[in-house]
């Protein structure tokens, strides 16, 4: 039911009239025929004339003139029947609209994301994402892990990539492992260990290590001294970074040696060589973040989306990180990937 009050110079009412009747009205303002109104609406012709009838006693004029041979619209009629499209097409464009949200086909996921791992796929599954759902605005923003969390809470990001993950997500929020790889170690070319098949942890613990800060990789830093201290012994750290690409530049340079996620070591790093670990050690899962109360039906759509991209072992190769400026994925930027222009 839809309700408008009309007002004029002497008196004001409220016009109640049902979406049907203006259906109605339109086709046969359109066809200038019953008949082939009802023959469009595929309904009886009676039916027609009644609601056309109700309606022009809402209206509380006559808007179509009609008799045995014809019909045609009243002048008030042709003033009625442009407002009675836009009616029609508002309503129908916001159901559609609507339904797109429904389906999360539109709309905007503000994401939080850290280099290195997700620099490698998140280009190319961006692409693929947009090309798919060309009407979903993304905005990225790298942040640390913590940053991201905190964000999440205080709704300035929709979905967190935060990298490592390890134990319970923070209270409100939600955590899924979208992808897993197998830690390596890293050592400088010239170390004692640079030319061995592989290492066994044990080896490692009188060596120092250079890590990702606590506060960049709370999680990976988590998930190592458990697998050291399951080894029988703790950690030395010598050496703290911003991001593992700093690390490694350090192992290159003769500072100490780090365990890597596998991703790193397909990345150029002169003076380093990375050795698996004998017998294997647990993977490391990298996860996304999201808040815990009812979420958006987008963001559910983009983490599905992102694990069935990276579980077909989606890559970013040279060719398509050419067509991403680096600024767009750097530290601290943002970047706005509206739809394609159509």
């Amino acid at each position: 039911m839809l309700a408008v009050i009309c007002q004029d110079d002497s008196w004001d009412r409220i016009l109640y009239m049902e979406f049907r009747h203006l259906r109605y009205f339109v086709a046969v303002a359109e066809e200038l025929s019953f008949t082939r109104a009802a023959a469009v609406l595929h309904v009886a012709q009676s039916a027609v004339s009644a609601q056309i009838q109700l309606l022009e006693e809402s209206v509380g004029v006559i808007l179509l003139e009609r008799n045995s041979r014809r019909v045609k619209l009243t002048p008030a009629g042709h003033t009625f029947l442009p407002g009675a499209k836009k009616i029609l097409f508002d309503l129908e464009e916001v159901g559609r609209q609507t339904r797109r949200i429904g389906r999360a086909e539109t709309g905007h996921l503000a994401i939080g994301f850290i280099g290195a791992q997700s620099h490698e796929w998140m280009p190319l599954v961006l692409r693929r994402f947009r090309h798919k759902y060309p009407d979903v605005e993304v905005t990225l923003t790298e942040m640390v892990p913590s940053a991201q969390l905190e964000a999440l809470l205080t709704h300035r990001l929709d979905l967190g990539v935060v990298g490592a993950i390890n134990g319970k997500p923070p209270v409100g929020l939600q955590v899924e492992c979208i992808a897993q790889e197998r830690p390596l170690v890293g050592v400088p070319s010239d170390h004692a260990l640079a030319d061995r098949p592989f290492v066994r942890l044990q080896q490692l613990k009188t060596e120092g290590f250079i890590l990702t800060s606590r506060e960049n990789a709370p999680s990976y830093r988590a998930w190592l001294a458990g697998i050291c201290q399951r080894a029988g012994f703790s950690l030395r750290i010598v050496q703290e970074v911003d991001r593992a690409r700093t690390g490694v530049q350090y192992v290159a340079a003769g500072f100490g040696i780090s365990i890597f996620g596998e991703h790193i070591s397909r990345q150029p790093a002169p003076g380093v060589k990375f050795i698996p670990l004998r017998p294997s050690v647990p993977k490391i899962h990298y996860g996304v973040a999201w808040r815990k109360e009812p979420s958006e039906p987008l963001v559910r759509r983009f983490i599905e989306y992102t694990k069935e991209q990276l579980e077909s072992g989606v890559r970013s190769p040279k060719s398509d990180a050419a067509k991403w400026p680096d600024r767009a994925f750097g530290q601290g930027a943002d970047a706005v990937l509206p739809g394609p222009q159509r």
